[in-house]
């Protein structure tokens, strides 16, 4: 069976580390080792059942390392967000940039991105998404307030450069309501897996493109 992009890159940090004379990883590589034993975990057992016992025993470290280089459990279930989140918007930027002339076609470009990265990592998404403990769900609303703005961004960008002024707290709501419905839509495609990402790319472009002419002046 084929490794998900997770266990990949927990391998390869792995043997980044092992490369390093004992007592002598550097503090970047080893940061980066401890969220990837994180996420693995939390994908495994879920937020409430990973202890930060845990994660030292994963990364084959002492639990003050774990402190020192990452903080609490909160934080280090916030710092598994981030990561996530935050390579997720690298890949949904390069694939608007990338795609061809058109409000439309950059639209669904982005949306197939988003999809394709949900559909590669769909254990670590729902494992993120999913947990109902208060401090969790609390580092869930940070970083969905971070994707609304750069979802906001992406759009006040476009807009800049069709020469149309928009009010910032529309696009502020049009994000807040783009985001919601990539996740509805998420949620959904958990429940029916064979669908393909480009048919939920499509779906997510014919309900959204409609509000985006009509609010923020985007062609079809």
């Amino acid at each position: 069976m084929e490794s998900s992009p997770g266990t990949r890159e927990l391998r390869a940090i792995e043997a980044e580390v092992r490369s390093h004379p004992h007592g002598r990883v550097p503090r970047d590589l080893r940061r980066r080792q401890l969220l990837a034993v994180a996420e693995q975990l939390f994908v495994a057992q879920g937020y409430a059942a990973t202890s930060m016992d845990d994660v030292a025993a994963g990364a084959g470290v002492t639990k003050p390392i774990v402190y020192e280089l990452v903080g609490s459990k909160h934080e280090v279930f916030e710092a598994c967000m981030a990561r996530a989140a935050d390579a997720l918007a690298a890949r949904v930027a390069q694939a608007v940039l990338d795609a061809d002339d058109g409000d439309a076609t950059r639209l669904r470009a982005g949306a197939l991105a988003w999809f394709e990265f949900i559909g590669e990592r769909r254990a670590l998404w729902d494992a993120l998404l999913a947990s109902d403990d208060a401090p969790a769900s609390a580092a869930i609303e940070a970083i969905r307030a971070r994707q609304d703005g750069f979802v906001a961004a992406q759009l006040a960008a476009t807009a800049q450069a069709g020469g149309a002024t928009v009010e910032p707290e529309l696009v502020e709501a049009v994000a807040t309501a783009m985001n919601g419905a990539f996740e509805a839509l998420g949620r959904w495609w958990s429940r029916h897996p064979d669908r393909p990402a480009a048919e939920l790319a499509d779906l997510y472009t014919a309900l959204v493109l409609p509000g985006l002419e009509g609010l923020l002046g985007w062609s079809p």
